[in-house]
């Protein structure tokens, strides 16, 4: 037994015999069993339940054994203060809220259809891409598009959570938090970390002081990143951001990252982090205050021009590394790179001050963006729609690889709308 077929057993109310009793045996009543709740604290939120001739709001919680509440230390934890019922397979221990209380426990184990749990184990046990590939045909298109909406959901509130995280670090700078946004960002799936802990040894009040000339916010960023050794140095101008950084080093008592930090295997040319920092250096030269920008544009069209950046000068256009020159090559911004940087960096950025503000139109605005880029091209996408799922658009993309890396490869198939279908559909069909 799993705790997720115990919550889906609550959540639709899947019982075979509805003359509900508690341990304690006292007549339970469901009017509404709550919402089920995918963060942190109890399993489901509002239900309103009659215990004997009492009538109660508040919280369920959902086990396999009574004792699991003590082992999660859910008795050390007020969020649980307001548990109303405790559901279990197995009731074998009295429990307490963290106030003291008593909670009241329904035990299941016998009210379980078991042709439904074996049904569902056999997803499990015979999946190959994902559990329900062999049953989702009968999946109405409604319903897959639903599933894929509600994941999408869940991507955008776990990156935007990201965001929420550098708002309280820098104290609810919004140019600070998107910055470190933008660089982790900018170094694509390869060098996400590394841009990221840049942006922390190179702050953005920093940056600020710098971004009126080029050349010292290009020393600044490749410097930081370790790039500016003068013994690898042959052109002179990377000579010259290389004096440049010493001089702002000595200055601002900076420590720079080892270069081995940055990972160039299997990485296109135009992605080397080099030609990436070069960009972002020009990025904040030419726009400064970019998030007050992004929150203040309406039309998802000029967001889009941001991030028309190009190198100039003879250097960037012979080098992607500071040290050898290659062949002549426009470093530019591409489409792809673009759009992943307007997913990952600028939509949960939306999302999250949409959220902080309860700004409706930065909330829709976060969903037009997404819905106006192409939607990705990967093995992952193909074989979601080659079982139907839809995918026009980045929205819908984004979904799928949430809903496969975090519901399917995960087994959290009744947490999906496609899984409960086709459970639900089993047992009315059978």
């Amino acid at each position: 037994m799993n705790e997720d077929f115990l919550q889906y057993i609550w959540r639709f109310q899947k019982f075979t015999d509805y003359a509900l009793r508690t341990v304690s045996g006292e007549e339970l009543t469901v009017a509404a069993p709550g919402v089920q709740n995918f963060d942190a604290g109890p399993d489901f939120l509002n239900a309103r339940l009659r215990i004997g001739g009492t009538e109660w709001a508040g919280n369920v919680e959902v086990h396999i054994r009574a004792s699991d509440w003590f082992r999660h230390r859910h008795h050390e934890d007020r969020a649980y203060d307001n548990v109303i019922l405790h559901v279990v397979y197995t009731a074998d221990k009295d429990i307490l809220s963290p106030g003291g209380q008593t909670v009241p426990t329904l035990c299941i184990k016998d009210l379980i259809d078991y042709q439904s749990w074996r049904y569902y184990q056999s997803w499990l046990k015979n999946s190959a891409f994902i559990p329900c590939e062999k049953l989702v045909d009968a999946v109405p298109d409604i319903v897959k598009i639903s599933t894929v909406e509600a994941a999408f959901s869940d991507r955008l509130r776990d990156k935007s959570a990201l965001c929420f995280d550098h708002l309280n670090e820098t104290r609810g700078d919004t140019e600070a938090a998107f910055y470190r946004m933008l660089m982790r960002a900018f170094g694509l799936k390869v060098n996400a970390m590394p841009f990221e802990q840049l942006s922390r040894i190179l702050p953005f009040a920093l940056l600020r002081k710098v971004w009126e000339d080029l050349a010292d916010t290009e020393a600044l960023f490749l410097g930081q990143a370790g790039f500016l050794e003068e013994d690898s140095l042959e052109a002179e101008y990377a000579l010259d951001l290389a004096k440049r950084y010493a001089f702002l080093k000595n200055k601002f008592a900076l420590e720079p990252m080892p270069p081995t930090a940055w990972k160039l295997f299997r990485l296109r040319p135009q992605n080397f982090p080099a030609v990436r920092l070069a960009q972002v250096a020009e990025f904040y030269h030419r726009h400064r205050a970019v998030a007050r920008k992004i929150t203040e544009t309406e039309k998802p069209e000029e967001l889009f021009k941001l991030f028309d950046i190009a190198l100039s000068g003879d250097f960037w256009n012979r080098h992607y590394t500071l040290g050898k020159a290659g062949k002549p090559a426009v470093k530019k911004v591409g489409a792809t790179t673009r759009n992943l940087i307007l997913i990952n960096a600028v939509v949960p950025f939306l999302f999250a001050l949409g959220r902080y503000g309860k700004d409706e139109s930065l909330l829709q605005r976060a969903a037009e963006i997404t819905e106006m880029l192409p939607p990705e091209d990967n093995k992952v996408v193909r074989q979601f729609r080659s079982l139907g799922f839809r995918a026009d658009n980045a929205m819908d993309t984004q979904g799928i690889l949430q809903l496969k890396k975090f519901g399917c490869d995960a087994g959290k198939c009744l947490t999906c709308k496609t899984g409960t279908y086709t459970l639900e559909r089993y047992e009315r069909t059978r």
